[in-house]
C-alpha cells in the first residue's frame, strides 16, 4: 500500500491536527453511540480542516501515536477494515492487586477458572462460568473471537507521528478503554502538542449504581487523568457540561475551556433504494421501537413490565402488536431477556434485535408506529433525536440531557413509573389517529441536526481556540479558513 503524505509534511511543517481513529480501528460490530461519533466526525475533518489534519493511531503498547495514509483512514471510516494494534483493549476493570490480575487471566480459559473457584470452596457450574467469561471479555471488552479480519499494523503505511506545541490532537473515541492517560500526559510534557477530548456522560461518576461494577472506578480514574490531560473538551449536551464543571469543582480543579456541540442524528438511509425491508417477524405486525443497549440504565424493565399490563389488560393484540428492543446486549441483562422469552405474555409480543445495519435500522425507524426511550439518564439520547427526525412520536424520560433533545414535541414520563407507560402505550397503539396529529405536528417543527451541523460546530470550536492561542503567540502556523 502506498504512503499518501499530507501536502502539510511537504510543506516541511509540523502536524497541525492529529485525528485519532483508534476507537474505529479496534471496534468490532456496528457504529453506535461513541464509535459512530468518532466516524462521523471523521468523516467530515477533511472537509473543515482541509489539509491541515492528518489520520492517527495510538499504540498504547509504545505510548505514541502514528500516522496512516488516507486510503487506510478512508477504510477505517467506512467501517471497511480494522487493525490490530497488537494489544487487547484496557479493561473495563483495570485489575488491581494479585488475585484480579491472575482472575483476568485465569477468565481467558473457562476450564482454570472454573478448577480456580472450586480450589476457592465456591460451587460454580461450567455454565455459570461461561456466562461470566462471556459477559466480561466477549461483550464488554469487545475483543472478537478472531482478528483474522484485523490488519497487522505492520502492514499499514504508517510512521510516527511529528508532534509539537503547533499540533492539536483530536480524540472522540472511547479513551478509556484504548489510551493510556498518563502516558500520554507524559507524551505531552515531552512534545508540548494540545488534546481536545469529547465527553459523553458522567454517569459512572454521578450515578455508579447504574453502570457495571468496576467501570465507576475506571471512569472515575478516566475523569480525573483527563481534568489533567485535555486542553479542550466538547461535550455532547449542557447537562453534560454542567457534570463535567460540577466534577472539576469538586474535585479541587478548574475545568479548562468546554464548548458544547450537538449530535447529528441523520442515518445514511439507502434503504429504500436497496429493497431494505422489515425483518420477516414484523412484516404485517404494528410495532412499538426501543433503540438502545440492554442495560439497567436503559430501563427495559420498565417497558417490559409496561407491555406486559397492556397484554393482561388487553389494551394490546399480542397477535398483531409487538414491542422492538434493537440493541447489542450490555451487562446484567440475562434475567430480563429470560423473563421476556419464557413469559407467555411477551415471548412472541417482545421482539429482540441487534446489529442491524443502518439501513435496517432505517427502515424499522420509518415503519414504527411510534418511539419510547425510558432511560434514567443520558448524556444526550442519540436515538430519540433520531426517532424525531423520521417525524415520529416518541413518549421519553426527561432525565438530564433528555429534557434538551425535542422540547415539547416529545411526552416525557417519569422513567419508573410503569403504570403511566403502560397507559400511555395502550392508548397510543390502538389510536393511530392521534398518532398521526403528533407526527405531523413534529414533521413541521422539529428541525433536526444534522451531522454536517454537527461537525462544523465542533470544528469551528477548536478552531476557536486555535485563535485564542494564535492571539497569545503560541501558534506559528496560520489557522485554515
Amino acid at each position: 500500500m502506498r504512503l499518501e503524505v499530507p501536502r502539510l509534511y511537504n510543506k516541511g511543517l509540523t502536524l497541525r491536527y492529529l485525528f485519532d481513529l483508534s476507537t474505529l480501528a479496534q471496534w468490532h460490530g456496528p457504529a453506535v453511540g461513541v464509535v459512530r461519533v468518532e466516524q462521523e466526525l471523521a468523516r467530515r475533518a477533511r472537509q473543515y480542516l482541509g489539509d491541515s489534519v492528518a489520520f492517527g493511531l495510538y499504540h498504547r503498547s509504545l505510548g505514541t501515536f502514528v500516522v496512516i495514509d488516507d486510503e487506510v483512514a478512508g477504510d477505517l471510516i467506512k467501517g471497511q477494515v480494522k487493525v490490530d494494534l497488537g494489544v487487547a483493549p484496557q479493561s473495563l476493570y483495570q485489575p488491581k492487586g494479585l488475585w484480579k490480575i491472575l482472575r483476568a487471566a485465569l477468565l481467558r480459559s473457562a476450564t482454570a477458572y472454573h478448577l480456580s473457584q472450586i480450589l476457592r470452596g465456591r460451587g460454580i457450574t461450567r455454565e455459570q462460568v461461561l456466562e461470566i467469561q462471556t459477559r466480561e471479555i466477549g461483550k464488554r471488552w469487545r475483543i472478537p473471537a478472531s482478528t483474522r479480519d484485523a490488519m497487522p499494523l505492520t502492514q499499514v503505511s504508517h510512521y510516527p507521528a511529528r508532534l509539537d506545541s503547533d499540533t492539536w490532537m483530536i480524540s472522540a473515541g472511547l479513551d478509556w478503554q484504548y489510551k493510556d492517560l498518563r502516558a500520554l500526559w507524559n507524551l505531552k510534557q515531552l512534545f508540548g502538542f494540545s488534546y481536545c477530548a469529547v465527553i459523553y456522560d458522567l454517569i459512572p461518576v454521578r450515578y455508579p449504581h447504574l453502570v457495571v461494577r468496576g467501570y465507576d472506578e475506571l471512569l472515575t480514574d478516566y475523569f480525573g487523568e483527563l481534568l489533567w490531560v485535555a486542553d479542550l473538551t466538547m461535550c455532547i449536551s449542557n447537562a453534560t457540561r454542567e457534570d463535567w464543571v460540577r466534577h472539576a469543582h469538586e474535585v479541587g480543579v478548574d475545568p479548562k475551556p468546554s464548548f458544547v456541540f450537538p449530535l447529528g442524528c441523520d442515518l445514511p438511509d439507502t434503504a429504500a433504494k436497496q429493497g431494505v425491508g422489515l425483518p420477516s417477524q414484523l412484516v404485517g405486525k404494528r410495532f412499538v421501537l426501543y433503540v438502545s443497549t440492554i442495560e439497567p440504565r436503559k430501563n427495559h424493565w420498565t417497558l417490559y413490565q409496561a407491555w406486559e399490563e397492556c397484554v393482561r389488560t388487553k389494551q394490546i393484540n399480542p397477535d398483531r402488536d409487538r414491542l422492538v428492543f434493537v440493541g447489542r446486549r450490555g451487562w446484567a441483562t440475562e434475567d430480563l431477556l429470560r423473563e421476556i422469552s419464557v413469559n407467555p405474555a411477551t415471548r412472541e409480543s417482545i421482539l429482540v434485535l441487534h446489529d442491524l445495519s443502518d439501513d435496517q435500522l432505517a427502515a424499522l425507524y420509518r415503519n414504527c408506529a411510534f418511539t419510547v426511550f425510558p432511560s434514567l439518564y443520558e448524556g444526550y439520547g442519540l436515538p430519540l433525536a433520531e426517532a424525531l427526525s423520521y417525524g415520529k412520536l416518541c413518549i421519553s424520560s426527561g432525565a438530564a440531557a433528555l429534557a434538551e433533545v425535542g422540547g415539547d414535541l416529545v411526552i416525557k414520563l417519569d422513567p419508573r413509573d410503569t403504570m403511566a407507560w403502560s397507559e400511555l402505550i395502550g392508548r397510543f397503539v390502538t389510536s393511530p389517529s392521534e398518532v398521526s396529529e403528533w407526527e405531523s405536528r413534529v414533521a413541521r417543527l422539529y428541525q433536526p441536526t444534522t451531522w454536517d451541523a454537527a461537525a462544523n460546530s465542533f470544528f469551528s470550536a477548536l478552531k476557536s481556540r486555535d485563535v485564542d492561542r494564535a492571539r497569545n503567540g503560541s501558534l506559528t502556523v496560520p489557522v485554515p479558513n
